[in-house]
């Protein structure tokens, strides 16, 4: 007896009955409206397709070539689309993360961390057990820090501590500077990341470092520059402190965020389970610590506010989560520049919930900014490219 898998497309046989049938354990969605009806009975070498006048007749061989053919362009389509629809979705949801924080701007950024960070630390202990006990076959998930008397395994713990208090500490300080700015010149500055990694990386990881990387960052800090209205561009007597404070703040949350992409660099080879439950941990003793020791710990207030509090740690475990799905569909670098939705996201949440229009400072500075983002990340991917192809030649300049 001959079986058709319709989920692989692969034929069969089996010893007994007569006939042919088709495997229905596997049946694609796609094809419901056939299920019913699939009639196969040709023993010399044909496959009728329904029944009557719709039913269709085609070779072994051509609808062993035909299936495998449609299946293969079907995943190569979904993995395409799929890994720029979770990288945009993910910047959706983590830019109402920002909005929310700015609606609860009556409670401490040490509770609004903390909250935040409950979101990511809570799913990622079954997500680290899971992966611990699904990994029976290779080595254990803790593998690259126990024991930590082994000096490299100590190592990495180190850096994993590093890693968890320096995301920490970047989101704190984007939370208070959204108590003087606004959420989308935060969200700007904050996103000025990349720009900054490659220098770092050159004196922490002894990456390359040329001139295009430099001139970046001196027109990035053009822009954050701009973003600070200075009385020379907007006519005032002096700076409006205020935006001075913001600014600095934003900065500092960039500076802490840039060591935390360097040290993910160097956790290359420590599963990712492990290192999102170390931040989610450190990061909660961190905020907690800190909350109580100034006297500002306190739960939500109103029934509104244990729902945003909610959906503030919810939104971020899951757009974290979607950039990691993105990751495994799609490039870093696409998907990084698909990131910079989420200022868009931003400054649309700006107008649309806070009623506050940019001004032309916040458009200029952002668009220099986002310019040596996109910049960075497109010279990323001409580095990536193997060195016969003609446009890595054609594009050298931007690697000097």
């Amino acid at each position: 007896m001959t079986i058709l898998d319709t989920e692989s497309g692969d034929f069969g046989t089996a010893e007994s009955g007569e006939g042919v049938e088709v495997s229905s354990e596997h049946t694609p969605l796609l094809f419901l409206s056939l299920k019913p009806t699939l009639n196969y009975k040709d023993l010399q070498g044909h496959i009728h397709y329904g029944t009557g006048e719709n039913s269709k007749t085609y070779g072994d061989e051509g609808g062993r070539k035909a299936g495998h053919k449609s299946l293969r362009g079907l995943r190569k389509s979904c993995r395409k689309y799929l890994g720029i629809l979770l990288g945009i979705s993910a910047s959706f949801l983590l830019s109402l993360t920002t909005l929310i924080a700015r609606v609860l701007i009556e409670y401490h950024p040490f509770n609004e961390a903390l909250w935040r960070f409950l979101g990511i630390l809570l799913p990622s202990v079954p997500i680290l057990i899971w992966s611990n006990v699904s990994n029976k076959e290779s080595e254990s998930v803790f593998s690259t820090i126990h024991p930590l008397c082994n000096r490299e395994k100590l190592k990495t713990m180190l850096v994993i501590f590093v890693r968890a208090f320096c995301g920490c500490t970047a989101v704190i300080l984007q939370f208070y500077a959204l108590n003087y700015i606004e959420i989308g010149d935060v969200t700007v500055i904050s996103f000025t990341t990349p720009v900054f990694v490659s220098i770092l990386a050159y004196f922490f990881l002894g990456e390359k470092l040329g001139i295009v990387p430099v001139l970046i960052a001196l027109i990035t800090l053009i822009g954050i520059g701009i973003i600070t209205r200075p009385p020379i561009l907007s006519g005032s007597q002096e700076f409006d402190p205020f935006n001075l404070i913001g600014v600095a703040l934003a900065l500092g949350c960039m500076g802490f965020a840039t060591f935390t992409y360097v040290a993910l660099r160097w956790l290359k080879p420590v599963h990712y389970a492990l290192v999102t439950f170390f931040y989610g941990l450190i990061s909660v003793i961190e905020c907690g610590i800190c909350a109580v020791a100034i006297g500002v710990f306190q739960f939500p207030q109103t029934l509104e506010h244990w729902l945003l509090a909610f959906g503030l740690g919810a939104l971020a475990f899951a757009g974290q989560s979607l950039f990691t799905l993105a990751l495994k569909f799609e490039d870093a670098g696409p998907i990084a520049l698909i990131r910079t939705c989420e200022v868009i996201f931003t400054f649309l949440w700006q107008i649309i919930f806070l009623g506050q229009l940019p001004d032309a400072f916040s458009i200029i500075g952002a668009l220099l900014i986002l310019l040596c983002v996109l910049v960075t990340t497109f010279r990323k991917l001409v580095m990536e490219l193997p060195d016969e192809s003609p446009m890595k030649t054609r594009l050298q300049f931007l690697l000097k």
